[in-house]
């Protein structure tokens, strides 16, 4: 299953082993993530590190063996839906014209996040950018 995935996702697998670690592991899902991501991962870094419980080397071979099983997608792949991102979601937030960008530009299930404004915008706008219920 293709789905694009928020980097709060990532961060919070980062920051905590859980479910979503195993979720990020899984066979059963093609991730992918803008390439905005690299900018919000260097930005929060060190918050990320200090919720990590490990060394910097550490969390550095545990981001690699994440970035193994994402298709990071450089932004010219979906620069065409950037403004019909932007009417979608910026006012609510900028941040995230890359990820509505992306899901409007490849076949997928929608985008996963951990978000709460993601969440509050499908069910304000009914649409099926977003995806729940991810099982393993």
């Amino acid at each position: 299953m293709k789905l694009i995935i928020d980097s709060n996702i990532i961060f919070s697998e980062l920051m905590k082993k859980s479910i979503t670690r195993e979720i990020l592991l899984s066979p059963n899902f093609t991730f992918y993530i803008p390439d905005f991501y690299n900018i919000e991962l260097e930005k929060y870094k060190s918050a990320i590190l200090e919720k990590f419980g490990g060394t910097e080397k550490e969390l550095d071979e545990l981001v690699k063996i994440i970035h193994e099983k994402i298709i990071v997608v450089v932004e010219e792949e979906y620069f065409d839906e950037m403004n019909r991102a932007e009417k979608i979601i910026g006012k609510i937030d900028p941040k995230d014209i890359p990820f509505i960008a992306l899901a409007l530009s490849i076949e997928s299930k929608g985008i996963g996040a951990l978000d709460k404004r993601l969440a509050l915008f499908k069910a304000k706008f009914n649409t099926d950018l977003f995806y729940e219920g991810i099982n393993l």
